[in-house]
């Protein structure tokens, strides 16, 4: 499978926006990260609009996001949890 430039910029676009998201609401809202999910989810559904509804990249693309969307809430819930215990 060749790395194209769409693939790469793609898979920037799974990454960037969520680790931003936590990074954010871990400094500055920590008792809101619990939202970072369904914002994630909300720029997964503005960035990627024309691929979700694209029949041949569906399945694909929803379980990238299903993926990332369990990511981003592993990782709210653990810094959910440790900022609840503190």
């Amino acid at each position: 499978m060749e790395l194209t430039p769409t693939l790469i910029l793609n898979l920037a676009l799974l990454i960037v926006p969520p680790v931003v998201l936590v990074l954010v609401f871990r400094r500055w809202l920590a008792r809101h990260i619990r939202w970072t999910v369904a914002l994630t989810a909300l720029c997964d559904v503005l960035l990627f609009w024309d691929e979700l509804f694209y029949y041949e990249s569906f399945g694909l693309f929803a379980v990238l996001i299903l993926v990332q969307l369990a990511a981003t809430g592993a990782a709210a819930f653990l810094i959910y949890n440790k900022q609840r215990k503190d």
